[in-house]
């Protein structure tokens, strides 16, 4: 009977844990500023954790700052590369050490910082 009563347990657990999910609204979850939010696709996969094709939150009123993620705009190509600061001098750096780090220059194009990414588990 203590096997049963567990399993029935866990069952309502689950589906309580789903019916919230279920009701959360995503906009507030995960948009703070929806003026400056979008939604395009990871165009690369040298962020540890996102892959190509991945869906993106990205907030182009946050200032980057070091060691968050950003969409940028290196030689014409879209690109995801974390800000690093190293001494007083700032570089765009892949996780994946595809590229070398670039310094950051005052003609980089940001097109916002990535809050959040959205990974498909179907193949």
């Amino acid at each position: 009977m203590g096997d049963t009563l567990s399993r029935l347990d866990s069952k309502a657990l689950i589906q309580g844990v789903a019916d919230g999910y279920l009701n959360t609204d995503l906009n507030a979850r995960f948009i703070k500023n929806k003026a400056a939010t979008y939604l395009p696709l990871a165009p690369d996969d040298g962020i540890e954790g996102i892959s190509i094709g991945d869906m993106l939150i990205v907030d182009r009123s946050l200032k980057p700052k070091p060691g968050r993620v950003i969409l940028a705009e290196i030689d014409g190509q879209y690109c995801l590369r974390r800000l690093v600061k190293h001494g007083n001098a700032l570089f765009l750096v892949d996780d994946r050490g595809y590229v070398p780090p670039r310094p950051v220059t005052e003609d980089e194009q940001y097109h916002g910082t990535v809050t959040y990414s959205i990974h498909s588990q179907s193949w």
